[in-house]
């Protein structure tokens, strides 16, 4: 009985189990969620304090930025106090002050660069701010304005009334491109300046559109002038082109730089007469035409380096004229006169010297004569022999002031025919002629207008001269940017960005790359060799002279380049593109070789006689591993590679070890291999050159310099160049060698083959 009641509860209670484990799975599950909601609070109460934080620190911030906060603290007035601004009257200094960061608190906290003003972060902050101080400086050097007012904000940004616009106390602000127009007042030794783009434009088109001859600026009136000279004219072009030219430039140039006179046939008749006959008597061509083949001569435009210059039937670049038309304006004979000696016709020509024999300028002229053909005008010659249309003439050139752009003969002395620039951005309203105009009465509105249509003042009474040069909307604004910064505003030297010597020697060289088109052909400062897309090869491209990994200042000796820019002789003889002769004076040639040196990030050091202290081992070993690598292969003769025999004179030494060892890291596409390539930022050594690991002890870096040592010893008495390592197993020298002579020829210290590493971009040229 006992027994059956026991097995009973037995089965009872295993009835419960299941629902036991059921409720201990639910205990689980519910204890699980339990953990996730707890972890689930932690993080919020962590986000919370956090946020509560960054409120706390937002509120503190915004506190301090109210401007009447009386109850936190009390309103402060910031300024800045800028002694010896300017004198008086009586020779005492002047104090200034701008009050300008009252208001504009956060002009230096990155915070509030989407903020609107007066929070708002100062654009540009780097540059602007992080060069000129307005703690230091104050704002209003820059900005205009009237800097001691805080309220309201018209007093503060400065009077817009007209007869209350003191210059460097109440203007008002500028506002956009105009921004940058006040650079000039610190900056006005640079052309180019890093911050103001719009500045720099307009500073580089008034200088190309020739402003400077007419109008006086301070700092432009010792520029070139910009137009050929006019001394031998009638040597030069077709009596009927010139009429035409004169007449409607643009008519056979499109994109020329000589403006629009207006002229009416009589006075282009006049004009032309005269220059005519004012034109060198007795001047002969040196050189006569006498048939060319126009192929060669194709060939040899193509490849010499001429559209660097001149564009021909939509090919080249737009420095020089366009040749597209060039047999309607010049003959045969002026061309290959012109082509085989420049300086004859005008020795103050930017054109350089290419060193053409007769031969090929005829090839040349024979090509390009093909373009165009005259368009005679009956009687035309006749007409410029009349006396009273010559002496008429005169009076135009005089009047319309065409010597202030080309050589006039009779006129060298004359003087500037427009109105002085120094102070024309300062001008007041009430200076300007608006005549029966309608447009508002603004400095901006009446230059835009001016720039626009150069006619748009013009009266009876108001005879104004200015050709129209048919100026972009770009342009315009560009132009406006700089007149507005020739405010004539004195600002003490000890506020100014004064340059140092070697930053106006490096400003001078850039001004001469310009000049001369240097970027034509090479790359400088990282950008420039518009020729390359032009040229059928790559080993044709003339070399880079400034870039982030290659500085030819680093390269080359200073008194080689000197020598070489002065005389340029064949360096890379398989390169057709030359190095052409320039008209460059001592002191040119002295501010280039520096701005190279200047540029280049290494401390430039004098080498002389490094030759005379370099170990004979050393040398030995230099000797056998260029005969081992096969180096003469494309340097003996230099008929590939740049002749060994010179590298002496002409490389720095303490830049081959770093050609020899980065070679296509510091030019990725020169036809030049990597003799010792990296693997995970080591140098190693190539399997076809295993012997190497026999020299130095495998040290690569003293097996580059022990090939710079020969270099620079090349010509040294007792070296012998028949050295080389001795021979090893035969079986392993048939299984390494072989590679390197057939499959990667290439130039061992610069250059190549141009027919091998078809895939690079790059070679050098007479550089």
């Amino acid at each position: 009985m006992e027994l059956n009641r026991v097995e009973e509860t037995k089965h009872h209670i295993a009835d419960f189990e299941p629902v036991i484990e059921d409720l201990t799975r639910k205990r689980d599950e519910a204890e699980a969620k339990l953990l996730e909601f707890k972890a689930r609070k932690k993080n919020l109460e962590n986000e919370l304090v956090a946020l509560t934080n960054q409120q706390i620190i937002l509120a503190q911030r915004m506190d301090y930025y109210k401007p009447f906060n009386l109850f936190l603290r009390p309103a402060e007035i910031k300024q800045t106090v800028i002694p010896g601004s300017a004198k008086n009257k009586f020779g005492e200094i002047i104090y200034k002050v701008d009050r300008c960061h009252t208001c504009h608190v956060s002009f230096d906290d990155a915070y509030y660069s989407d903020f609107k003003q007066p929070l708002k972060t100062h654009p540009n902050r780097e540059i602007l701010i992080g060069h000129h101080d307005p703690l230091e400086t104050g704002c209003t050097w820059c900005h205009r304005g009237q800097g001691t007012a805080t309220a309201p904000t018209e007093d503060a940004h400065g009077s817009h009334h007209e007869m209350d616009q003191t210059l460097g106390i109440n203007e008002p602000l500028l506002h956009g491109n105009l921004m940058q127009a006040n650079c000039t007042n610190c900056h006005a030794e640079v052309v180019s300046l890093k911050g103001a783009p719009i500045l720099t434009k307009g500073k580089k088109l008034f200088l190309k559109l020739g402003c400077h001859g007419c109008h006086l600026v301070e700092g432009f009136a010792d520029e070139r002038k910009v137009g050929p000279s006019l001394r031998k004219i009638a040597a030069k072009v077709d009596p009927s082109w010139l009429y035409r030219w004169v007449k409607k430039p643009k008519d056979y140039l499109p994109e020329t730089r000589m403006p629009d006179f207006g002229l009416s046939d009589e006075h282009a008749l006049a004009i032309s007469a005269y220059l005519w006959d004012k034109s060198e008597k007795g001047y002969q061509l040196p050189e006569k035409f006498n048939g060319g083949d126009p192929k060669k001569g194709q060939e040899l435009f193509e490849s010499v380096g001429c559209q660097a210059c001149h564009k021909l039937k939509g090919k080249g670049e737009l420095f020089a004229p366009n040749l597209s038309n060039i047999g309607e304006k010049v003959s045969a004979d002026w061309i290959v006169s012109w082509l085989s000696n420049p300086r004859d016709y005008n020795h103050e020509s930017k054109m350089p010297d290419m060193r053409l024999s007769v031969e090929e300028a005829s090839n040349i002229a024979a090509y390009l004569i093909q373009f165009g053909k005259p368009v005679k005008i009956p009687g035309i010659e006749r007409k410029y022999k009349d006396p009273d249309t010559i002496a008429f003439g005169e009076k135009l050139v005089r009047n319309r002031g065409c010597f202030a752009c080309h050589n006039v003969p009779g006129m060298e002395k004359e003087g500037r025919i427009a109105p002085e620039l120094s102070s024309f951005g300062s001008k007041q309203v009430r200076e300007l002629e608006f005549a029966d105009t309608h447009i508002p009465h603004t400095w901006e509105s009446w230059t835009y207008n001016k720039l626009k249509d150069p006619t748009v003042y013009r009266t009876e009474r108001i005879l104004d001269k200015m050709p129209d040069f048919e100026l972009a909307e770009d342009e315009i604004q560009a132009l406006m940017v700089f007149l507005r910064g020739l405010n004539g505003l004195f600002i003490p030297e000890r506020y100014k960005r004064n340059y140092s010597k070697d930053e106006l020697t490096i400003e001078r060289g850039r001004r001469l790359i310009s000049q001369f088109n240097c970027r034509g052909c090479h790359i400088v400062e990282g950008y420039g060799g518009d020729i390359q897309e032009h040229l059928k090869s790559t080993a044709q491209y003339p070399p880079p002279l400034e870039t982030k990994t290659y500085h030819v200042g680093d390269r080359l000796k200073g008194s080689w380049l000197y020598s070489f820019m002065k005389k340029p002789t064949p360096v890379r003889k398989w390169v057709e593109v030359k190095m052409p002769t320039f008209n460059l004076t001592d002191t040119q040639l002295r501010d280039l070789t520096a701005y190279f040196e200047l540029v280049a990030p290494s401390e430039i050091k004098y080498e002389a006689g490094v030759h005379l202290k370099k170990d004979k081992a050393s040398i030995e070993n230099g000797v056998k591993m260029v005969n081992y690598m096969e180096c003469g292969k494309c340097h003996d003769g230099g008929d590939k590679g740049i002749e060994f025999k010179i590298a002496q004179e002409r490389l720095r030494e303490e830049w081959i070890p770093k050609w020899l060892k980065d070679t296509r890291e510091m030019i990725p596409w020169t036809p030049m291999p990597n003799h010792w390539p990296k693997e995970d930022g080591d140098y190693t050594i190539q399997t076809k050159f295993h012997k190497l690991s026999t020299i130095e002890n495998g040290n690569i870096d003293k097996q580059a310099q022990d090939i710079t040592d020969l270099l620079v010893s090349y010509d040294k008495p007792g070296v012998d160049l028949s050295l080389s390592l001795e021979e090893e197993d035969p079986f392993m020298d048939g299984f390494f060698d072989g590679g390197f002579g057939e499959e990667e020829e290439g130039d061992d210290l610069e250059g190549g083959d141009e027919e091998d590493d078809e895939d690079s971009e790059f070679a050098e040229d007479d550089f």
